[in-house]
């Protein structure tokens, strides 16, 4: 309470709170949002663990550490030494291929190695033959069924990657991030019905492989539909209470389709609602404003004949469904320590935070 109040925040206004899921910030106890749900000054609210942090948790289901480990020690070899990165970007010279000119190096996240895989595997052939001049001996390069493992994880990783961009950005609303999660988990359920009738439409690198080892790819389809329904699966789960809570999120992007008893606490203290949603189902007027924008909507409806309604969906509006501009942030705030700290102060933390930025 002490930090609210020298910051003179309003908590009459709190509608949620975001975290990253760590157990300082979600205990029932001792967490920050145990103690505030605990503490009598603060009013009933949502909270989230980050949307983007979550779908990377849940990338991390695909468990498939064969196919990582080889290749990120095959490229950390190929790019930390100075002489075998020079010696390889040579090679694919004297190749002459269409091919792209490097690899990429990354060890850090999971889904930022979606890109070392793509780029790998469209230059298996010249990696094959480097490592074998250089003598090192790795038997997954010569193995089918590691290379359509390969393959597979490439064409996933790439929708994975697609997801995790889409979440990403200062002005994402709330139920656009619930929209690409639950829009990718539809995917999910498409990509398994057409592995299980050996259809690669949608997975073009797969495609590829099974030109090559056609018999071994399609011995794996299998697995690989098994391996998409527990992805899908680890996304229902997790996103479980958002799923909860759809109806009311979505509410804000089109009122006039939503149920008349939608909302609930804390977007609304009572049942005034419920009157005010089915008079503004058939509000022709506002209907016509909806196209404008969900935001430039909600400012034109009148507070004096929907104050209820209005109420709940500028604590909508409110909401992040994740801790993305945070963490913009900080990572903007990380040059403090280079030589260009003399000239940041509390502006530019401002206009980071923008959407001007």
């Amino acid at each position: 309470m002490t930090v609210v109040e020298k910051a003179n925040l309003q908590l009459s206004k709190l509608a949620a709170i975001v975290t990253d899921g760590a157990p300082a910030m979600l205990g029932s106890e001792k967490g920050l949002v145990g103690l505030c749900k605990a503490h009598d000054c603060f009013p009933e609210f949502w909270t989230f663990h980050c949307i983007i942090h979550q779908e990377h948790l849940v990338s991390k289901k695909l468990n498939l550490n064969h196919i990582m480990k080889p290749v990120l020690e095959i490229v950390n070899f190929i790019r930390t030494l100075a002489l075998n990165h020079r010696q390889f970007k040579n090679l694919i010279d004297e190749l002459d291929e269409d091919l792209p000119s490097d690899l990429l190096h990354c060890a850090v996240r999971w889904l930022s190695r979606g890109n070392v895989l793509s780029r790998f595997f469209e230059l298996l052939n010249p990696v094959k033959l480097f490592l074998a001049e250089k003598h090192k001996d790795y038997p997954e390069l010569h193995d089918p069924q590691w290379i359509s493992d390969l393959a597979f994880l490439v064409d996933v990783l790439h929708y994975l990657n697609g997801l995790n961009v889409d979440l990403q950005g200062r002005l994402k609303m709330l139920p656009d991030l619930v929209q690409s999660v639950f829009a990718f988990v539809n995917k999910l359920k498409l990509f398994k019905t057409h592995l299980q009738k050996r259809d690669y439409t949608h997975f073009p690198t797969l495609l590829k492989a099974s030109g090559q080892e056609a018999e071994v790819v399609k011995g794996s389809t299998a697995r690989y539909a098994t391996l998409l329904e527990n992805l899908e699966r680890s996304f229902v789960d997790r996103f479980s209470s958002l799923r909860q809570k759809r109806q009311q999120i979505t509410f804000l992007i089109n009122p006039f389709t939503a149920e008349s008893d939608c909302l609930k606490a804390p977007l609304v203290e009572e049942a005034a609602p419920q009157l005010e949603m089915i008079k503004l189902s058939e509000d022709d007027r506002l209907k016509s404003v909806l196209r404008e924008g969900t935001v430039e909507f909600w400012k034109i409806v009148p507070v004096e004949r929907y104050p209820n309604v209005r109420q709940a969906a500028l604590k909508l509006l409110s909401m992040f469904g994740s801790t993305y501009v945070c963490e913009s942030l900080f990572l903007t705030l990380k040059q403090v320590k280079s030589k260009h700290r003399s000239v940041l102060t509390d502006a530019c933390e401002r206009v980071t935070t923008s959407s001007h930025n």
